[in-house]
């Protein structure tokens, strides 16, 4: 394929298409052209897309997809970017047939937000109980004071 080459070091596989360098940190036994493939299918069945449809919104003819998933073309390239937008997931999905790991960066961040919202809850129902004590404290002062009242008054008419 033209502009397109693969290469690999230990663990990482390198596929550059001119531009953009797409970069997957897999095994190389991980990635092959028939779980690409079936991916593939199975996002764009699941979309209910039909093969037409996709070579229309990738700007390529119905044998050039139809090629793409049967597996007789090269699918880790430009295309690769485009199909993963159009069938709303990511390149590193198709490829690798399952979600990766997310950047411990990433996943602290959603964490953050996740756990901001709740802590923020939390501190007004708290809020909402320290006031609710004060108000029951103020209640007990109150008899107390009272009930010192009617003993000084039981004392007094003795």
């Amino acid at each position: 394929m033209k502009g397109f080459s693969c290469y690999s070091s230990e663990n990482l596989v390198y596929h550059t298409n001119v531009n953009p360098i797409i970069l997957f940190h897999i095994k190389q036994s991980d990635m092959d052209n028939s779980t690409i493939k079936d991916n593939i299918r199975k996002r764009r069945k699941a979309y209910r897309l039909t093969q037409e449809e996709m070579a229309h919104k990738l700007d390529i003819s119905l044998t050039a997809y139809r090629d793409l998933e049967k597996g007789n073309t090269n699918i880790v390239n430009a295309n690769v970017m485009k199909i993963a937008q159009l069938l709303d997931t990511s390149a590193e999905e198709l490829v690798l047939g399952y979600r990766p790991v997310q950047t411990p960066v990433k996943l602290l961040e959603e964490m953050h937000s996740e756990y901001s919202g709740r802590i923020s809850t939390m501190e007004r129902r708290i809020a909402d109980l320290d006031k609710l004590v004060e108000s029951l404290e103020e209640t007990i002062r109150t008899k107390n004071e009272i009930i010192i009242m009617l003993k000084n008054k039981l004392a007094e008419d003795k």
